[in-house]
């Protein structure tokens, strides 16, 4: 049981990574399970490494450190949650981006040094009372700051960590011998699990996805995965050596676990990297298995219950700007649900192309562009820098030339002459937030055409 929650919440963390790793909130809950589960981990192996002065201290401090870092992720989250405007959003977000996560680096290379046993004992005793202050004066500032009021369930599930971690801390100080029971570890985990639960489910639903089919298609994966791969390693270690469990065998067991997880959860980037390499000299043949790929990873995905013809007005603004954020990326295309507009409906019944999700992913990406070409002030003219030209330019040539202005990396070897005088006028004369305030107007235009237009072609069906 002890090594299935440890799966359970390895499996889980994992996963939320690996949903939409360029959703922050998503990967800082994501991470904050995983270290959540390494701790429980560790516990579980210390019984075994008792008297060993090799392991012991490691996997001690390593249990130390898994404490408060998930609390460390967990507040990144919930900033990022619950800050809404960007004025303070930015504030509550650098004081966490610089100040707290710095401080946690610090602590745990002074911890991971610390050889002095009296020394190690006050300063993880000092680092707890610590980022309890400062994770509670950053929660209560990021609840109340923006003045939006919320529904009860966000406050439970966001703060239960909190509240786990305040009842652990009090343990810590005045009752240390049981403060590692087994019990209060798994407390400790549950309340990031159902946060990452609760933030899941938000988040996808914002995206307008569906999150329970694939989400059970990879947990059930995962535990045929596991009870294939790790069952068999169980088996042989039980019944091959007769003495039951060691500190090593142990160990191998969990490694097993975690593989045979880490391996279903990321199946898609692997099968698509084995293909590149079996397939190196048939183009066309890895082509199609990419498309059966991304049609296999979409379909559970997609909400076959999204309409997008109902939306409103702010809803809809909301799922074209991410999908323009989104234009070199069938994937996201293809599971929004702009995809199922009456305006894709018609496009592939002129083209005559067939109804399926990489279709449908073409079909938007199509649009956009068009919408995107159209607001263009004058079409014999490659690029201008006049007002007439700033909401054109804020979104054609980062998502549809492609160009990163802000990224100190990024070179304009590749890029033509109009290209690169636009990434020299967006890097000395437009802040990026400036860009980005372009970018939502040039949105909410398209927002309003294309919601004209759809709402246009049903009345004349109807007709």
């Amino acid at each position: 049981m002890q090594l299935s929650y440890f799966g359970l919440l390895f499996w889980f963390g994992l996963y939320m990574v690996n949903r939409d790793v360029r959703n922050i909130r998503l990967l800082l809950a994501g991470l904050g399970v995983i270290v959540c589960s390494l701790g429980f981990g560790v516990t579980l192996l210390m019984p075994y490494s008792q008297g060993d002065p090799f392991m012991a201290p490691p996997l001690s401090t390593v249990r130390d450190i898994c404490f408060y870092l998930p609390l460390v992720l967990w507040q990144g989250a919930v900033l990022s949650t619950v800050s809404r405007e960007e004025g303070e959003r930015n504030v509550l977000w650098q004081l966490w981006r610089y100040v707290l996560t710095g401080l946690t680096v610090g602590i745990v290379i002074w911890l991971a040094f610390a050889a002095n046993p009296d020394i190690y004992f006050v300063s993880s005793k000092a680092a707890v009372c610590v980022f309890f202050i400062l994770v509670t004066v950053l929660s209560i500032w990021g609840a109340v700051s923006g003045g939006t009021k919320r529904p009860f369930p966000f406050y439970v599930f966001n703060y239960v960590p909190l509240f786990v971690f305040a009842c652990m801390t009090v343990l810590n100080l005045f009752f240390p011998e049981v403060v590692w029971n087994k019990w209060t570890l798994v407390a400790n985990s549950a309340g990031m699990l159902l946060f990452g639960a609760y933030t899941i489910v938000k988040e996808i639903r914002e995206q307008g996805e569906s999150w329970l089919p694939d989400l059970f298609r990879s947990l059930d994966y995962s535990v045929f995965f596991t009870l294939i791969f790790s069952g068999q390693v169980a088996l042989v270690i039980i019944l091959g050596t007769g003495t039951g469990f060691d500190f090593a065998t142990l160990l191998l067991l969990m490694v097993s676990i975690m593989v045979s997880i880490a391996f279903q959860v990321f199946v898609y980037p692997i099968r698509a990297l084995l293909d590149n390499i079996a397939l190196m000299t048939f183009p066309k043949l890895r082509t199609e298995r990419t498309k059966l790929r991304l049609v296999e990873s979409v379909q559970v995905r997609i909400d076959d219950d999204a309409n997008p013809e109902e939306m409103d007005n702010e809803e809809f603004y909301r799922h074209i700007r991410r999908a323009t954020s989104n234009l070199g990326n069938l994937e996201r295309l293809a599971a929004s649900p702009l995809a199922q507009l009456a305006l894709i409906d018609e496009r592939l019944r002129k083209s005559g192309a067939a109804d399926g999700v990489v279709e449908r992913a073409n079909e938007l990406k199509s649009l956009l562009i068009e919408s995107i070409l159209q607001m263009k002030p004058r079409p014999d003219e490659a690029f201008g820098t006049t007002d007439e030209w700033k909401f054109y330019n804020a979104l054609y040539f980062p998502y549809v030339a492609g160009i990163k202005p802000y990224s100190v990396r990024y070179s304009n070897n590749q890029l033509d002459a109009p290209s690169k005088e636009a990434l020299e006028w967006f890097r000395t004369c437009v802040p990026e937030r400036t860009c980005y305030n372009w970018q939502n107007a040039g949105a909410r235009l398209i927002a309003t055409s294309l919601k004209e237009k759809n709402a246009l072609l049903r009345r004349n069906k109807n007709e």
